[in-house]
């Protein structure tokens, strides 16, 4: 289904949001009619651009019912532009991350780590819903602390995986 891109400020999660016309597709396609707890997401763009994502529930606000809403923060680390518009569709098959190896990216960002390390961890189970090999991530740490992280390895190597232990 064809959507439109539209980046927000202020979100912080790097999940996304759906317009519910495009939720209520996604159901009538699903296996049993019920959608996983997180989806993970593929928008196809111009110039065989892809990019990834995950949705666990959001509904967007936008008054355009075709608007997939995704944090401002977010679509900058993973170069997506506002208004791009796309082909989205369901990954229908996302193994499970057995290990995903991450770091900071700049100085400022492992500063900003060492100082708040213990909430990291839980912190990106919240937040980020999938992981890949080379992925770029924000993770918003005690509001408005903002880390970015880069995937540096997921176990099962180069595959979309759900998110589980962090290294």
């Amino acid at each position: 289904m064809e959507v439109v891109v539209r980046t927000v400020p202020g979100v912080r999660s790097c999940f996304v949001a759906l317009p519910l016309p495009v939720i209520q597709a996604l159901e009538r396609t699903a296996a049993g009619g019920s959608l996983p707890a997180v989806l993970a997401l593929e928008l196809h763009g111009p110039d065989r651009a892809r990019w990834r994502l995950a949705w666990a529930g959001a509904v967007s606000a936008s008054a355009s019912p075709d608007a997939v809403e995704v944090s401002q923060q977010f679509a900058a680390c993973i170069s997506l532009p506002d208004n791009t518009k796309a082909s989205l569709s369901a990954v229908s098959v996302l193994p499970k991350a057995k290990f995903v190896s991450v770091e900071p990216i700049s100085e400022e960002d492992w500063e900003v780590l060492e100082l708040n390390s213990e909430l990291a961890e839980e912190a990106i189970l919240k937040q980020v819903g999938i992981v890949y090999d080379g992925m770029k991530f924000p993770l918003w740490l005690h509001g408005d602390n903002v880390v970015e992280f880069l995937v540096i390895s997921a176990s099962p190597s180069n595959s979309i995986g759900s998110t589980c232990s962090w290294n």
